[in-house]
């Protein structure tokens, strides 16, 4: 993409371009065309976060097209040193299509930066005022857009921060919103895949009986929340040291257990899921604030970085559960398992968890060989706290020598009852399979692919 400040002579020689273009699709497809292109100021028309906001807005209005019934004939989108620009060729009455774009306009919080025209088979414009709508406003005082422009009442300068602050602030939060919903999907991934050995599932609640299905999913629409303020955390910090992150999503992962508390009668669904899944979701943030590309191995890294400071817990805290099983056995759990970047998770689960959707597998059979694979694997402190060391380590035997052969639902169901009588639940290998599904959803989904 080529950033640079543009010429008057390069503004007409668009202008035109863009009327010739114009004429030729409605000639073309004989319908009404949608023009649309960003309200920028001055002589930069594009640059990383104009580009994102105007992919936004295109997306947007095929959808809002679609919501409305009106069939789109034809797409076209180009991105050039004078600015965005695409256009749609749509089946349907000019003023119905008016009234579909003029409401994107009004009432997306970047509306005010889309400039889009729809244009009848002769190339007359339909104007705001047909449809009943006003003309539209100035970006700073909100009087009308033209009295501002043609008495030059706020100069390029002025206009051009407000347009990159409220950009900026508006696709943070959207980014935000993004892998908080990706998060709290990996987690109800978690809990739905049955049957899922001493675990609470769709058929039973495991080894618990303070908790079952649907606490899983008041206790995850309680803790989204907070993870949507941890991916946030990690974008204003993304130019700190990643320990003044790790700060910022510990004080939030509290509040994300005590809203899980709080919807719970007090029942622990999620604390182990809020440390890891939340640090997934502050490196992705930290990633996003430096403009870094997303991919699997980057998030991992950052993650490793933000959890590196966890590990200095244990040497403070001999009398906790987790810190016993540290001294005695060198076990770090969940939190040695985050500051190495979570490789049981990308070496064992995840890989397991990929191949068998692109085998074909449901999210049940994927989501419980990724399971076992992640038992047989993991140092997991819950079940050393419900057994033993050694009785986990014999149970990892176990699982190794099952896993030479191919694993059935009935085998999984087996291995659930097993554990229900013995009372054990790897709730640290279900912590590591949210993480894997949540990786999964970020390297599948379409809109952070389009951003990078």
């Amino acid at each position: 993409m080529e950033v640079r400040e543009i010429t008057l002579a390069e503004v007409l020689d668009a202008r035109e371009r863009r009327v010739w273009r114009q004429q030729a699709l409605l000639s073309q497809y004989q319908s009404p065309l949608i023009s649309f292109t960003m309200n920028i100021a001055g002589p930069v028309k594009i640059s990383e976060d104009i580009v994102s906001a105007f992919r936004e807005g295109l997306f947007l209005l095929k959808g809002h097209l679609t919501a409305d019934r009106i069939p789109i004939l034809a797409i076209e989108d180009t991105v050039e040193p004078t600015g965005c620009q695409a256009y749609l060729a749509v089946s349907g009455e000019a003023l119905r299509v008016k009234e579909t774009t003029t409401a994107l306009e009004e009432h997306h919080p970047l509306g005010r930066f889309f400039d889009i025209d729809v244009l009848r088979l002769d190339g007359s414009k339909v104007d705001r005022t047909e449809i009943g709508a006003a003309p539209r406003t100035c970006l700073l005082c909100g009087k009308p857009a033209s009295v501002c422009a043609s008495r030059r009442l706020h100069t390029v300068q002025e206009l051009q921060a407000f347009t990159r602050e409220t950009i900026r602030r508006h696709l943070e939060n959207t980014f935000a919103d993004k892998i908080a919903s990706l998060a709290a999907k990996a987690l109800l991934y978690e809990v739905s895949v049955t049957p899922k050995p001493g675990l609470v599932d769709r058929d039973n609640s495991g080894a618990h009986k303070d908790m079952d299905f649907y606490t899983f999913l008041t206790s995850t629409t309680a803790i989204t929340p907070s993870l949507r303020d941890m991916a946030a955390a990690g974008i204003r910090t993304a130019q700190a040291d990643s320990t003044k992150t790790f700060a910022l999503l510990r004080t939030m992962g509290k509040s994300a257990e005590a809203a899980m508390r709080a919807a719970t009668d007090g029942v622990n669904t999620h604390k182990g899921a809020i440390f890891s899944v939340g640090i997934l979701c502050g490196a992705a943030g930290r990633l996003y604030g430096r403009r870094e590309p997303i991919s699997t191995e980057s998030i991992l890294r950052e993650a490793g970085a933000i959890a590196g400071s966890a590990l200095e817990d244990w040497a403070h805290k001999p009398d906790t559960a987790g810190g016993r099983l540290y001294h005695a056995y060198d076990v770090t759990g969940i939190r040695g398992e985050a500051a190495a970047g979570f490789p049981t998770a990308a070496q064992v689960g995840l890989p397991a968890l990929e191949q068998a959707l692109q085998a074909g597998k449901s999210p049940d059979e994927a989501g419980g060989m990724a399971l076992l694979h992640l038992m047989a694997a993991a140092a997991d402190t819950n079940l050393m706290k419900r057994a033993s060391r050694e009785e986990q380590l014999i149970l990892q035997k176990n699982l190794r020598e099952r896993l030479q052969r191919p694993v059935t639902r009935a085998d999984l169901a087996f291995l659930d009852q097993d554990f229900i009588r013995r009372n054990l639940s790897p709730g640290g290998s279900a912590d590591l399979l949210a993480v894997c599904w949540l990786l999964y959803f970020l390297a599948e989904d379409p809109a952070l692919s389009r951003r990078i």
